[in-house]
C-alpha cells in the first residue's frame, strides 16, 4: 500500500519508518505502526494519507502521491500495477524529474 507522510520528518514506530513523501509499505505493518499513540494522533490529524490494498485510490489521489514520491524503484513497480493513462503519465513524469533534477 502507498502511504504519504505529509510531514517534514521521518516517523518510526513499531518497526516501521515512514520517510517524508510517499512510501510503499505492507498494510499489516502500517496498521501496527498506527497502534503507537503518537502515530495514531498524527494519523487523526491527517499527517498520513493512504488507501488500503483492498481499495484503489482515485487517479487524482494516486497522482498526488506520485508527485510526492522519491523512490524510483517504487515508481517503476507501480507502473506494472497501473492501467490508467493519466497515472502512468504522472509516474513517467516523476521518474524523469528524479533522474534529471536539473531540468
Amino acid at each position: 500500500m502507498l502511504v504519504q507522510n505529509k510531514g517534514n520528518h521521518s516517523y518510526q514506530a513499531n518497526g516501521l519508518t515512514l520517510a517524508p513523501g510517499t512510501n510503499k509499505v505492507d498494510e499489516k505493518e502500517f496498521e501496527h505502526f498506527l497502534t503507537h499513540p503518537l502515530m495514531k494522533h498524527l494519523n487523526d490529524k491527517g499527517e498520513f494519507v493512504y488507501d488500503s490494498d483492498k481499495t484503489r485510490p482515485s487517479a487524482k489521489d494516486a497522482i498526488a502521491m506520485i508527485e510526492d514520491a522519491f523512490d524510483i524503484d517504487m515508481l517503476e513497480e507501480l507502473k506494472g500495477d497501473e492501467d490508467r493513462k493519466t497515472v502512468l503519465d504522472a509516474i513517467d513524469k516523476r521518474i524523469e524529474e528524479l533522474k534529471n533534477p536539473e531540468k
